[in-house]
């Protein structure tokens, strides 16, 4: 279906269009088209530039507070220039550029931890704005007989960095860190520091079957050669601690 709102390819008012964003996105490399004020083109330009490097800073608080004015103007405006955003909106911005720092990174240009911070900060964000909704505590019954799934107002992340504790002036510190963030009764975000086979656990509980938490336990301590007594009521100790936050639900 053709879109009547937009300009045939051959067409005047389509070059215009396109020699008009070819000069917002890159002045240096495209000129001014013809017809319009220089200077109005200017001050337009700069005006996107600002306006996208103050959302960022917003979504990524840490990211922008840790990179120097320098390096973050220069990655405000390689994204302006070059990056090609899949969504024109700007609450999604900090999906794009989040997705424009790891194509950064494959290509050398990014330290390691500004992208796991990022994705961090990215995962704060899309929790704080979720419009799912608590569930209420599950007996203690439930967490032992039900398949049990994890709340959508909670993420399992695993980083090489202790990302949470990154601030300005933060020595890289290669570290594996596993972290439960979640969205908490009071409208926070907060996060558990768990160990990696917790984490492996609130993956499997992360997928919409669910799993059955007791019996998964019990498979792992057989794995591992533990006693299945302990370690299970080792692990249902940590879950009743999720449940406690109303993190879980019943399947079905």
């Amino acid at each position: 279906m053709t879109n009547r709102n937009s300009s045939p390819p051959d067409s005047e008012l389509f070059k215009l269009q396109t020699d008009f964003t070819q000069h917002l996105r890159n002045p240096d490399l495209h000129p001014v088209p013809d017809g319009l004020d220089p200077r109005r083109m200017g001050i337009y330009s700069s005006l996107l530039i600002i306006n996208i490097s103050a959302l960022a800073s917003v979504f990524l608080p840490v990211v922008h507070a840790i990179t120097s004015s320098e390096d973050w103007d220069s990655m405000i405006k390689e994204f302006f220039i070059n990056y090609r955003a899949q969504a024109p909106y700007f609450p999604k911005l900090a999906d794009e550029f989040l997705q424009f720092l790891i194509g950064r990174e494959g290509n050398n240009c990014t330290p390691d931890y500004p992208v796991p911070l990022a994705h961090h900060e990215w995962i704060e964000l899309c929790l704080y704005t979720s419009e799912a909704e608590l569930g209420e505590r599950l007996v203690e019954s439930d967490l032992t007989t039900q398949r049990i799934r994890l709340s959508e107002l909670a993420v399992p992340v695993a980083y090489d960095f202790p990302v949470h504790q990154i601030q300005k002036g933060w020595q890289q510190d290669i570290k594996a860190t596993h972290l439960l963030v979640f969205h908490d009764q009071t409208d926070a975000i907060r996060f558990f520091d768990i160990q990696p086979l917790i984490f492996e656990l609130l993956k499997d509980m992360s997928q919409p079957a669910g799993t059955h938490i007791k019996t998964w336990l019990t498979n792992k301590a057989n794995e591992m050669n533990q006693a299945s007594d302990s370690f299970v009521a080792f692990g249902m100790d940590l879950v009743n601690r999720f449940n406690e936050e109303r993190l879980l639900e019943i399947v079905g």
